[in-house]
């Protein structure tokens, strides 16, 4: 199966890690009419990811994978299936 994802890369310091995933989220959505399903991102970005903050409360809107492999503050934006959405 053929594997869609999104590649983004934030380097802003200021800007929370749940704001960078959001619209990485909201690109996806955009460019490939469909909702993605998980991010693959840095472990660094992942364990900012699990913490709640004020103004993102509840768990992200997709499953966060930590990946060795992956930059920090890059977010790789996919569907775990290949996509039937």
């Amino acid at each position: 199966r053929t594997r869609m994802f999104l590649g983004w890369y934030d380097p802003d310091r200021k800007k929370p890690a749940r704001a960078k995933l959001a619209d990485a989220v909201a690109r996806y959505q955009e460019k490939f009419q469909r909702t993605p399903r998980f991010c693959l991102t840095s472990a660094l970005d992942a364990a900012e990811l699990a913490e709640p903050s004020r103004k993102f409360p509840g768990p992200p809107p997709v499953t966060v994978q930590a990946r060795g492999y992956v930059a920090r503050w890059t977010y790789y934006i996919g569907e775990a299936d290949g996509g039937t959405a």
